[in-house]
C-alpha cells in the first residue's frame, strides 16, 4: 500500500470517529435518545439545545465513552 494512502486513510477513519449524526427517538430530563446507525444510545445534550423527536443531531465523539449530543444543523 502507498505510504501517503494510509496516512490520509488514517486521518480520515479519525475525523469520521469524532463527529456522529443521530435521530434522536426520545428525551430523558438532560439526556437524549438518539439512534445511531442501528444502536439506541441515551447521551447528554448541550444545555443550549431543546431535543425534538426527529431532529437529525450532531454529536460530538471524540472522547470514547462520553458522547455529546451537540445540537442540529440549523
Amino acid at each position: 500500500m502507498d505510504l501517503a494512502r494510509a496516512v490520509t486513510d488514517l486521518v480520515q477513519e479519525a475525523l469520521s470517529n469524532a463527529r456522529k449524526v443521530g435521530t434522536v427517538t426520545g428525551t430523558s430530563g438532560t439526556r437524549v435518545v438518539v439512534t445511531v446507525g442501528t444502536s439506541s444510545l441515551t447521551l447528554p445534550r448541550l444545555a443550549s439545545y431543546t431535543p425534538t423527536v426527529g431532529d437529525v443531531v450532531h454529536i460530538d465523539a471524540t472522547v470514547p465513552n462520553a458522547w455529546l449530543v451537540i445540537g442540529k444543523t440549523a
